[in-house]
């Protein structure tokens, strides 16, 4: 297979895999000792937000039902307050994507800029049917599977729930298998929402590859890198479920693999196979944007190999199947 070598996994970042909850120290929050940061540090980013994106002002003149607080100490929406009691978030700087499954905002946390990623109910989003991805899910409630699976009022507001935390376990799951992902901060009690590391700089946030100007040579490292990424996932026991340059940031020649609700666990969904299947198809699909051009077929099977010696035990029954 054509340019679909790829060097080992480099560290992306100095992990701490045994705390990946931040220390949070006393929730008293010295805002005068940071404000000077971070003003000087929200003045270079709304200079430079994209037209049709949102300031935290502009949030408040429009009476956005998540931010009314004119001074913007607390927040209406639940999940963030209580992430800001935990001085994990001091304020809401500007809107990122706004999507139909969720809403990422740029906030000010306690060292730096970090994510906030607000889900959106299921009832309105468009990503609704999810059955195939929750098939070998375990909901050790009975009720509450069952409320799920009649779609009543409490089994939906239990689906979102469960949906939002197994993104949020499966990024630690990742992070910790060393896939190169957004570094997992904080799954709040109250409210739909994930806080994780924020993949930019003062300057704006890190484009997906798709919408990234890649010249050749750089298109062909995002794919080779594209391809390991996927193979330390298949490793883990895990395939994403919806692979393709649009879930993939370009950030320092280096591709960012984000959004995990919809990742199968390859020993206990029957579908895992199909799904692999139809990420590389669309992974292909969507480089060949960049003139590159391989036969999903032999991607596929790389990976497989790939995998295969990445794995450190025993293929379970499963794996060994499906690689």
């Amino acid at each position: 297979m054509s340019g679909a070598s790829a060097s080992p996994n480099e560290s992306w970042w100095e992990d701490d895999q045994d705390n990946l909850e931040p220390d949070l120290g006393s929730t008293e929050l010295d805002l005068d000792s940071s404000s000077e940061i971070f003003h000087s540090r929200g003045q270079k980013i709304a200079k430079r937000v994209p037209a049709g994106r949102r300031t935290v002002a502009q949030l408040h003149a429009v009476n956005d039902e998540n931010f009314r607080d004119d001074a913007n100490t607390t927040f209406t929406h639940p999940g963030l307050e209580e992430l800001y009691h935990r001085g994990l978030v001091r304020q809401v700087l500007w809107q990122l994507k706004s999507g139909k499954e969720a809403t990422v905002y740029v906030c000010e946390g306690n060292t730096g800029l970090v994510a906030a990623k607000i889900y959106v109910d299921s009832r309105v989003r468009s990503f609704q049917n999810d059955a195939l991805y929750r098939e070998g899910r375990f909901i050790s409630d009975g009720r509450m599977k069952k409320a799920i699976d009649q779609r009543t009022s409490y089994g939906i507001s239990a689906q979102n729930y469960l949906w939002v935390q197994e993104e949020y376990f499966q990024l630690q799951g990742l992070h910790q298998a060393g896939v190169r992902v957004p570094k997992p901060l904080a799954h709040p009690e109250a409210g739909g929402l994930i806080l994780m590391e924020f993949i930019g700089d003062e300057d704006g946030p890190a484009p997906r590859v798709c919408d990234a100007h890649l010249e050749r040579n750089q298109a062909k490292t995002a794919f080779a890198q594209a391809l390991e990424q996927y193979a330390l996932i298949l490793a883990s026991g895990r395939v994403h479920g919806d692979y393709s340059t649009f879930n993939l940031l370009w950030w320092q020649e280096q591709c960012v693999v984000i959004d995990f609700p919809q990742v199968v666990w390859v020993k206990q969904n029957p579908a895992a196979k199909v799904v692999l299947e139809r990420d590389i198809q669309g992974l292909c699909k969507t480089f060949g944007t960049f003139g590159i051009k391989e036969d999903w077929q032999e991607v596929l099977s790389w990976i497989k190999s790939r995998a295969r010696g990445l794995q450190t035990e025993k293929l379970s029954g499963e794996m060994e199947a499906i690689l």
